[in-house]
């Protein structure tokens, strides 16, 4: 496996942002548990906004940065697992 890992959400099909797949395991977990709990801050403000008047582009916009904080996390997460194995 190589050391870096690419983060699946890319703005292009070439990967700038990597994972380092030697850092310690606790690391990674902080890492993700970081960009969890910012993701999930983000859809608990979201329960309070009435949708009402709101278009497409607006809901890519707020729900979009919750994605990539998300999958972010998972790929943290899918590198302590691949350690383990």
């Amino acid at each position: 496996m190589n050391r870096y890992q690419p983060l699946k959400a890319n703005a292009s099909n070439t990967p700038t942002f990597y994972i380092d797949s030697h850092a310690a395991p606790n690391l990674l977990f902080e890492d993700a548990c970081f960009r969890i709990r910012a993701a999930t801050r983000l859809l608990e403000a979201l329960t309070s906004v009435t949708v009402k008047h709101t278009v497409d582009a607006d809901f890519f916009r707020l729900i979009f940065p919750a994605y990539l904080l998300l999958q972010d996390g998972v790929d943290a997460l899918d590198q302590i697992t691949f350690k383990g194995q």
